[in-house]
């Protein structure tokens, strides 16, 4: 047996680990167009407010109660959901060594890190999984060669989807605080919100082909080197 490919991990195929975070992205998907459902019905009542029209008090009332749970449902299904993503990305790197790729940038460790290090997260995930997906594509078998392969555009419509929503949101909670925010400030706020929660839910879209054809990949590459071509 070759001696180094004895010091490699096993493979183990990212099809299992894939499960959890593809589901949870799908249901992630459908709780976002309805949380952008129950902030464009926001919007329209703070409008009509704004215009000096007289909104029911029940009616206020449930709109507030719906948006306090669509908020922590969502909060919830965050965390759940990116705790499956990091893991399936942790053995998506794992397998990266398996396969014999070498001379790679970020650890394993930069898989969790990544996303928790504050200013670092900004680049840090994007960076990580493009280097993985390099490193996945079956159409470099050569452990160094696989560096000059381009970078796919669906992992930067990946990252560049969740900025634009992790800054949307952001920027509703900015305009949102104050002791002297007024009727305008508000629709704004769930204005931003409304399209904060549409951009999410495309960048769960995005996340679920970003998953499959990454694990795709990877076995597809493990079962050329598996079976080279003769």
């Amino acid at each position: 047996m070759n001696r180094e490919a004895s010091l490699l991990p096993p493979f183990i195929s990212p099809r299992n680990s894939a499960r959890w975070p593809t589901g949870l992205l799908i249901l992630t998907v459908a709780v976002a167009w309805v949380a952008a459902g129950i902030d464009l019905q926001d919007v329209w009542l703070l409008v009509k407010a704004l215009r000096g029209a007289n909104i029911d008090a029940d009616l206020r009332y449930a709109q507030f109660k719906a948006t306090g749970w669509m908020l922590w449902i969502q909060g919830s299904l965050f965390v759940v959901t990116s705790i499956a993503f990091v893991g399936w990305l942790y053995q998506a790197r794992v397998n990266v060594r398996a396969l014999g790729m070498r001379r790679m940038r970020y650890g394993r460790g930069w898989c969790i890190w990544g996303f928790l290090m504050p200013a670092v997260n900004v680049f840090r995930p994007y960076q990580v999984v493009r280097e993985i997906w390099k490193a996945s594509d079956p159409a470099s078998l050569d452990p160094f060669q696989w560096q000059s392969l381009q970078t796919p555009w669906l992992v930067s419509l990946w990252w560049g989807a969740f900025l634009a929503a992790a800054s949307l949101h952001l920027l509703a909670l900015l305009t949102s605080l104050g002791t002297d925010v007024n009727l305008q400030q508000l629709v704004l706020s769930r204005s931003l919100t409304l399209f904060a929660d549409v951009a999410l839910g495309l960048a769960a879209g995005v996340s679920i082909f970003l998953v499959t054809r990454l694990s795709k990949a990877q076995e597809n590459k493990w079962a050329l080197q598996s079976n080279p071509p003769t």
